[in-house]
Protein backbone atom coordinates (compact mmCIF):
# COMPACT_ATOMS: atom_id res chain seq x y z
CA UNK A 1 0.00 0.00 0.00
CA UNK A 2 3.04 2.64 0.95
CA UNK A 3 4.59 1.75 -2.37
CA UNK A 4 1.33 2.55 -4.22
CA UNK A 5 1.18 5.62 -2.50
CA UNK A 6 4.80 6.57 -3.66
CA UNK A 7 4.14 5.91 -6.88
CA UNK A 8 1.19 8.24 -7.11
CA UNK A 9 2.73 10.83 -5.21
CA UNK A 10 6.26 10.50 -7.80
CA UNK A 11 3.18 10.94 -10.84
CA UNK A 12 1.42 13.92 -9.34
CA UNK A 13 4.83 15.24 -8.70
CA UNK A 14 6.15 15.04 -12.17
CA UNK A 15 2.63 15.74 -13.87
CA UNK A 16 2.69 19.07 -11.47
CA UNK A 17 6.59 19.93 -12.52
CA UNK A 18 5.13 19.28 -16.10
CA UNK A 19 2.48 21.65 -15.99
CA UNK A 20 4.54 23.96 -14.20
CA UNK A 21 7.15 24.29 -17.08
CA UNK A 22 4.03 24.94 -19.97
CA UNK A 23 3.17 27.60 -17.71
CA UNK A 24 6.94 28.86 -17.69
CA UNK A 25 7.10 28.95 -21.23
CA UNK A 26 3.97 30.89 -22.64
CA UNK A 27 4.37 32.88 -19.33
CA UNK A 28 4.74 35.70 -22.21
CA UNK A 29 1.15 35.57 -23.04
CA UNK A 30 1.76 39.34 -24.82
CA UNK A 31 4.97 37.65 -27.02
CA UNK A 32 6.03 41.13 -28.16
CA UNK A 33 9.04 42.43 -30.40
CA UNK A 34 11.52 44.47 -28.79
CA UNK A 35 11.74 48.27 -29.93
CA UNK A 36 15.53 49.50 -30.49
CA UNK A 37 16.68 52.70 -32.17
CA UNK A 38 16.40 56.61 -31.25
CA UNK A 39 14.06 57.78 -33.76
CA UNK A 40 13.14 60.84 -31.82
CA UNK A 41 16.30 61.95 -30.05
CA UNK A 42 15.72 65.98 -30.70
CA UNK A 43 12.23 66.10 -31.80
CA UNK A 44 10.21 69.08 -30.71
CA UNK A 45 6.72 67.98 -29.74
CA UNK A 46 5.78 63.96 -28.59
CA UNK A 47 4.80 61.29 -31.23
CA UNK A 48 2.67 59.97 -28.84
CA UNK A 49 -0.75 60.08 -27.79
CA UNK A 50 0.13 60.81 -24.15
CA UNK A 51 3.51 61.40 -23.22
CA UNK A 52 4.03 59.24 -20.39
CA UNK A 53 3.12 55.60 -19.92
CA UNK A 54 -0.54 55.43 -18.78
CA UNK A 55 -2.91 52.44 -18.37
CA UNK A 56 -4.88 51.01 -20.43
CA UNK A 57 -6.45 47.65 -22.07
CA UNK A 58 -5.89 45.74 -24.96
CA UNK A 59 -8.17 43.57 -27.43
CA UNK A 60 -6.45 41.55 -29.98
CA UNK A 61 -8.12 40.30 -33.12
CA UNK A 62 -8.39 37.15 -31.38
CA UNK A 63 -10.83 38.37 -29.30
CA UNK A 64 -8.02 38.04 -26.04
CA UNK A 65 -8.05 41.59 -23.69
CA UNK A 66 -5.45 42.30 -21.75
CA UNK A 67 -6.12 44.74 -18.72
CA UNK A 68 -4.21 46.73 -16.72
CA UNK A 69 -1.31 47.37 -19.27
CA UNK A 70 1.23 50.79 -19.23
CA UNK A 71 0.83 51.65 -22.93
CA UNK A 72 1.98 54.38 -25.13
CA UNK A 73 0.50 54.99 -28.88
CA UNK A 74 2.89 56.12 -31.51
CA UNK A 75 0.76 58.13 -33.70
CA UNK A 76 3.14 58.82 -36.50
CA UNK A 77 3.56 54.90 -37.04
CA UNK A 78 0.38 54.26 -36.16
CA UNK A 79 1.64 51.65 -33.17
CA UNK A 80 0.39 50.35 -29.73
CA UNK A 81 3.41 49.91 -27.53
CA UNK A 82 3.89 48.22 -24.15
CA UNK A 83 6.35 47.88 -21.66
CA UNK A 84 7.66 45.02 -20.03
CA UNK A 85 8.23 43.53 -17.01
CA UNK A 86 11.82 44.60 -17.08
CA UNK A 87 11.02 48.19 -18.82
CA UNK A 88 11.61 47.92 -22.05
CA UNK A 89 9.43 48.71 -24.75
CA UNK A 90 7.82 46.04 -26.71
CA UNK A 91 5.36 46.45 -29.81
CA UNK A 92 2.81 43.77 -30.41
CA UNK A 93 3.34 40.55 -31.99
CA UNK A 94 -0.52 40.08 -32.67
CA UNK A 95 -2.93 42.22 -34.32
CA UNK A 96 -5.03 44.74 -32.21
CA UNK A 97 -8.41 44.80 -32.69
CA UNK A 98 -9.36 47.75 -29.96
CA UNK A 99 -7.13 49.67 -26.93
CA UNK A 100 -8.18 52.25 -24.24
CA UNK A 101 -5.13 53.96 -22.98
CA UNK A 102 -5.90 56.56 -19.83
CA UNK A 103 -8.25 56.80 -16.68
CA UNK A 104 -11.54 58.28 -15.82
CA UNK A 105 -12.13 61.52 -17.67
CA UNK A 106 -8.41 61.46 -19.38
CA UNK A 107 -9.28 57.68 -21.20
CA UNK A 108 -8.98 57.48 -24.96
CA UNK A 109 -11.18 54.21 -27.09
CA UNK A 110 -9.67 53.24 -30.30
CA UNK A 111 -10.57 50.99 -32.57
CA UNK A 112 -8.59 49.08 -35.98
CA UNK A 113 -9.93 50.46 -39.12
CA UNK A 114 -10.49 48.37 -42.10
CA UNK A 115 -7.30 50.64 -43.56
CA UNK A 116 -5.83 49.24 -40.31
CA UNK A 117 -5.44 52.57 -38.59
CA UNK A 118 -6.88 53.30 -35.50
CA UNK A 119 -9.75 56.03 -34.84
CA UNK A 120 -10.56 57.55 -31.39
CA UNK A 121 -14.44 57.09 -30.25
CA UNK A 122 -15.34 60.29 -28.94
CA UNK A 123 -19.21 60.08 -29.35
CA UNK A 124 -21.73 57.11 -29.51
CA UNK A 125 -24.68 57.68 -30.56
CA UNK A 126 -27.56 58.50 -33.49
CA UNK A 127 -24.25 59.97 -34.41
CA UNK A 128 -20.88 58.40 -33.64
CA UNK A 129 -17.56 60.44 -33.98
CA UNK A 130 -14.52 59.34 -34.91
CA UNK A 131 -10.87 60.83 -34.71
CA UNK A 132 -8.16 59.78 -36.63
CA UNK A 133 -4.92 62.00 -34.98
CA UNK A 134 -1.98 61.23 -37.54
CA UNK A 135 1.30 62.77 -36.55
CA UNK A 136 4.08 63.43 -39.56
CA UNK A 137 7.75 63.84 -38.31
CA UNK A 138 8.62 66.91 -40.37
CA UNK A 139 12.94 68.13 -40.51
CA UNK A 140 13.46 71.70 -41.13
CA UNK A 141 16.90 73.32 -41.37
CA UNK A 142 16.28 77.14 -39.93
CA UNK A 143 18.06 79.83 -41.98
CA UNK A 144 21.62 80.44 -40.79
CA UNK A 145 21.38 77.12 -39.58
CA UNK A 146 23.82 74.10 -39.53
CA UNK A 147 21.50 71.92 -37.85
CA UNK A 148 18.45 70.13 -38.96
CA UNK A 149 15.61 70.72 -36.37
CA UNK A 150 13.01 67.87 -36.18
CA UNK A 151 9.69 68.30 -35.53
CA UNK A 152 5.76 66.37 -35.07
CA UNK A 153 2.41 67.87 -36.41
CA UNK A 154 -0.62 66.86 -35.46
CA UNK A 155 -3.00 66.38 -38.53
CA UNK A 156 -7.16 66.23 -37.28
CA UNK A 157 -9.77 64.25 -39.24
CA UNK A 158 -12.86 63.59 -38.30
CA UNK A 159 -15.54 60.72 -38.92
CA UNK A 160 -18.99 59.97 -38.28
CA UNK A 161 -20.54 56.49 -39.07
CA UNK A 162 -20.10 53.07 -38.56
CA UNK A 163 -15.87 51.86 -38.45
CA UNK A 164 -16.69 49.99 -41.09
CA UNK A 165 -17.70 52.93 -43.23
CA UNK A 166 -16.69 56.34 -42.27
CA UNK A 167 -17.59 59.74 -43.90
CA UNK A 168 -15.07 62.63 -43.55
CA UNK A 169 -16.86 65.56 -42.32
CA UNK A 170 -16.07 69.18 -42.29
CA UNK A 171 -16.00 70.77 -39.33
CA UNK A 172 -17.63 74.39 -39.83
CA UNK A 173 -20.68 75.25 -38.90
CA UNK A 174 -22.53 75.22 -42.28
CA UNK A 175 -21.25 71.31 -42.46
CA UNK A 176 -22.36 70.23 -38.90
CA UNK A 177 -25.54 72.00 -39.49
CA UNK A 178 -26.30 69.66 -42.74
CA UNK A 179 -25.27 66.64 -40.96
CA UNK A 180 -28.05 67.25 -38.55
CA UNK A 181 -30.53 68.83 -41.00
CA UNK A 182 -33.36 67.41 -39.25
CA UNK A 183 -32.73 68.92 -36.51
CA UNK A 184 -31.05 72.23 -37.60
CA UNK A 185 -32.85 75.32 -35.93
CA UNK A 186 -32.41 73.69 -32.74
CA UNK A 187 -28.74 72.81 -33.40
CA UNK A 188 -28.17 76.16 -34.22
CA UNK A 189 -29.87 77.89 -31.15
CA UNK A 190 -27.75 75.38 -29.10
CA UNK A 191 -24.56 76.63 -30.58
CA UNK A 192 -25.91 80.15 -30.31
CA UNK A 193 -26.41 80.49 -27.15
CA UNK A 194 -23.22 78.32 -26.41
CA UNK A 195 -21.17 80.33 -28.44
CA UNK A 196 -19.86 77.17 -29.46
CA UNK A 197 -18.12 76.16 -32.22
CA UNK A 198 -17.45 72.93 -34.17
CA UNK A 199 -13.91 73.68 -35.27
CA UNK A 200 -13.27 73.32 -31.54
CA UNK A 201 -12.90 69.78 -31.16
CA UNK A 202 -14.66 69.78 -27.19
CA UNK A 203 -17.05 72.19 -28.76
CA UNK A 204 -17.92 69.62 -31.68
CA UNK A 205 -18.14 66.75 -29.10
CA UNK A 206 -21.02 68.70 -27.05
CA UNK A 207 -22.80 69.55 -29.92
CA UNK A 208 -23.00 65.89 -31.11
CA UNK A 209 -23.79 64.89 -27.68
CA UNK A 210 -26.97 67.64 -27.49
CA UNK A 211 -28.26 65.92 -31.09
CA UNK A 212 -27.91 62.73 -29.67
CA UNK A 213 -29.65 63.37 -26.81
CA UNK A 214 -32.48 65.06 -28.59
Amino acid sequence: MMKRFEKLLIISCLAWNSSFAQMAVSADVLGGTPLTGQAYMNVKGTPYLLENWEKGSVTLASGKKFENLDLKFDQVINQVIFQDADGSMKAFSQPIAAFTIGKDANEHEFMRGVDGIYYEKLVTGKITLWKKNHKTLIDEKPYGSATVQRNILNNNTYYVGELTQLAKIKTDKKSVLELMADKANDIEQYMKKGKLSPKTESDLVRVIMYYNGL
